[in-house]
């Protein structure tokens, strides 16, 4: 199971545990019925930073959803320090640096641009656009750690 397809899955129990229907989160993130339907149901990619906005709109944090096995009980806890792109860039660049590889190297073991790389290790660079899920865990398994050990 993908990570995106795990947070889906929890953020499903999470609504219906609360006993909130779609509309009801959808209007707290500025969406609607639809768009929380499609994110259930795994359709499209989902960013982080959209994660983390409707973890944080259930009063969760984001890890909880990323973290627990479909099978387990979700342990509530409220939101922790939201993540950034910074954040991520500078855990990636100390595992990359730890490890001994180079910027091209993960980027080969990711699939994405060596240029990805660079500008999300780069300290306070703001062009980045929010990390899907899906690079996420790329990242975390070309690091041989947790995804949510990067956050």
């Amino acid at each position: 199971m993908t990570l995106q397809e795990r947070f889906a899955r929890n953020l499903k129990r999470c609504r219906e545990e609360l006993g909130w229907s779609q509309e009801q989160l959808g209007s707290m993130v500025g969406s609607d019925r639809t768009g929380i339907s499609r994110l259930e149901r795994k359709a499209g990619k989902i960013t982080l930073q959209r994660a983390e906005a409707l973890a944080t709109a259930m009063e969760m944090d984001v890890r909880i959803l990323l973290e627990t096995p479909v099978t387990a009980s979700l342990h509530r806890r409220p939101p922790g320090d939201q993540t950034s792109t910074a954040q991520i860039g500078a855990k990636v660049l100390e595992l990359r640096t730890a490890e001994g590889v180079s910027q091209k190297t993960l980027a080969a073991r990711v699939g994405i641009d060596r240029n990805l790389i660079s500008r999300l290790e780069a300290p306070g660079e703001n062009q980045l656009a929010p990390i899907e899920l899906s690079t996420l865990e790329k990242l975390a398994t070309a690091l041989r750690v947790k995804p949510t050990d990067l956050l």
